[in-house]
């Protein structure tokens, strides 16, 4: 099951939202008390969910005076519409149920469901279910409702609560997972149970005869029954859980907080996509993820990585996972829509009611830039280096950078070439890298990260790399000729390059001296582009020609050689 969207009026501080959702990984985000947790409360009510989370719902779910947004028109209800979405292959059970609560076939592949709760200020409850858009009836409604809740779809990992499900046996605390089965697996435990049962009923009634003698002696007179107990789950289990670090194996309970997090976190996806892949067809249905502040206790770095991984893993497992944070590392990177934003408006001096501020094409930056606390016109330029999925970046500084680097590594020209397994990302020239903060972030994004950039701005450069503490030929490399007009990248080509474009385009180098700015930044990004088209002409360089190429090359290289530290 995918959520597509949840539609709120007048609950807590939801007075009239939307919410699109990503269907594989999305993020909430915004300052505390913009409306994340009224999100969540809102997936428990139709969902429930695997937890043991503080947060209890009644039956009815809703209650209109604790609920009601509280400045809005006394009188008026609560609405909320869930939209969701079912697919033959991921949700088969819960398809085959809508068939014969519905008592009509589905011949489509994808199946739109919308639920939506009324909550009038009386505390009547009016629940309304549209299949395709076509509406079932009341009772069927209901028992949609049900069977959604029921199935436990949400499984809701809260990073920041101290209620874990835990046992205590001999001194030591045991995390209780709850183990999902194939039915063969089912099978086997079942015929294990029988035959523990059997040997339980034997050991008991050598204690039933005890505890009567010793119960007799009371005044009142009771009989002992003692009994397996009923209900006994074989699918929860006590586990130790241990991680091994350079040999040393260490209980998860000792680890620190961030590690601990992490793996709790893993271990819920897991499950989920269990659930997927072990259900027969007949109980099958793909539930999903939530996790409450996925980056608690782990330093940017991890954050980065882990924030990776969610992702990876939501593509990977066809689960939707969602998230809130307070980190830009968790936001889906290669998505910008998937990021929702929450803000709460201002009238006067009251805060009233949320809001989502749209994330969609250029305004893709914004939850980064609100967590990072930089403008949004800081990010115009990063937005491929942001969407970049590799662990291992080259930063060039544009597109012509690009082009020249990939023509040589696809060709193999010269005595050293890039490294395969390196992306080339441009980043929208040399004066993004004198914002630290955003490059900064950029850096801990990825595992490896070299930066090149023109020598004719090495002085403007060279602080941001120093306050960042990265080193020269080691982190960052300006490249080009220390020779008048031969400072950038394209310094380091054949000297033939330059002579036959120099002799072809003689009118665009005379207007390289042109008084107007305009024309001259024209005429020099006409004269990179006709040099690039020059270069690419052949491919039979010798090593010589590609010598200054082959020298930033060995250094890059060495950066990409390196063990991760």
């Amino acid at each position: 099951m995918k959520i597509m969207s949840i539609s709120a009026k007048n609950y807590r501080v939801l007075e009239n939202v939307n919410f699109s959702f990503s269907e594989s990984y999305c993020t909430f985000s915004g300052k505390n008390n913009a409306g994340k947790s009224c999100v969540i409360r809102l997936l428990m009510a139709l969902f429930g969910g695997q937890t043991s989370y503080l947060w209890y719902y009644d039956e009815d779910r809703f209650n209109y005076k604790e609920d009601f947004t509280q400045w809005a028109n006394g009188g008026d209800p609560i609405e909320i519409c869930y939209a969701l979405k079912l697919t033959r292959e991921d949700d088969p059970a819960l398809i085959s149920f809508l068939e014969k609560i519905a008592e009509r076939k589905i011949e489509d592949n994808e199946t739109n469901i919308s639920v939506n709760y009324q909550i009038t200020s009386n505390g009547i409850r009016t629940i309304t279910v549209k299949i395709n858009g076509d509406m079932v009836d009341e009772k069927a409604a209901k028992e949609i409702d049900k069977r959604i809740k029921d199935s436990n779809l949400m499984f809701l990992y809260n990073s920041t609560s101290k209620d874990d499900d835990y046992i205590y046996g001999r001194s030591a605390r045991r995390l209780v997972y709850d183990i999902v089965m194939s039915e063969v697996d089912r099978k086997e435990i079942d015929k294990a149970a029988k035959k523990l049962e059997t040997q339980f009923k034997r050991v008991a009634k050598d204690h039933k005869q005890g505890l009567n003698t010793i119960i007799g002696r009371l005044s009142e007179r009771y009989d002992v029954e003692l009994s397996f107990p009923e209900g006994s789950s074989y699918n929860r289990l006590p586990l130790s859980i241990n991680l091994k670090d350079k040999l040393v194996e260490v209980p998860l309970e000792y680890w620190g907080s961030g590690t601990q997090n992490r793996t709790r976190i893993l271990m819920a996806i897991l499950q989920a996509h269990r659930v997927k892949t072990t259900e027969s067809e007949n109980d099958k249905i793909t539930p999903f993820v939530i996790v409450e502040e996925p980056e608690c206790f782990l330093h940017p770095s991890a954050q980065a990585e882990f924030g990776r991984m969610l992702r990876s893993l939501s593509t990977e497992f066809g689960i939707q996972i969602i998230a809130t944070t307070h980190s830009p590392y968790m936001l889906n990177q290669s998505d910008g829509s998937a990021n929702i934003l929450l803000a709460r408006e201002c009238i006067g001096s009251k805060t009233r009611a949320a809001c989502v501020i749209d994330t969609s094409d250029k305004n893709w930056m914004a939850p980064f830039a609100e967590q990072l606390g930089v403008s949004t016109s800081e990010f115009e330029d990063w937005l491929p280096v942001l969407s970049s999925s590799q662990s291992q970046v080259l930063l060039v500084e544009g597109e012509l950078d690009k082009e020249y680097f990939e023509f040589i590594r696809a060709n193999q020209l010269g005595k050293y070439v890039l490294k395969t397994g390196v992306e080339i990302v441009p980043y929208g020239g040399w004066t993004a890298l004198k914002n630290t903060v955003l490059l900064q972030f950029v850096l801990r994004k990825f595992d490896k990260v070299f930066i090149t950039y023109d020598l004719d701005c090495d002085s403007e450069v060279q602080r941001s790399m120093s306050n960042l503490g990265l080193q020269r030929n080691i982190d960052y490399l300006p490249i080009g000729i220390n020779q008048p007009g031969k400072d950038r990248l394209e310094g380091l080509l054949p000297n033939t390059i330059w002579s036959s474009v120099f002799s072809q385009e003689t009118d665009v180098v005379l207007s390289l001296s042109s008084k107007s700015k305009e024309i001259r930044e024209s005429a020099e990004n006409n004269l990179k582009q006709k040099m690039l088209d020059e270069f690419r002409k052949r491919t039979d360089y010798s090593n010589e020609e590609l010598e200054q190429f082959s020298k930033i090359f060995k250094i890059i290289n060495k950066k990409f050689s390196e063990p991760k530290t």
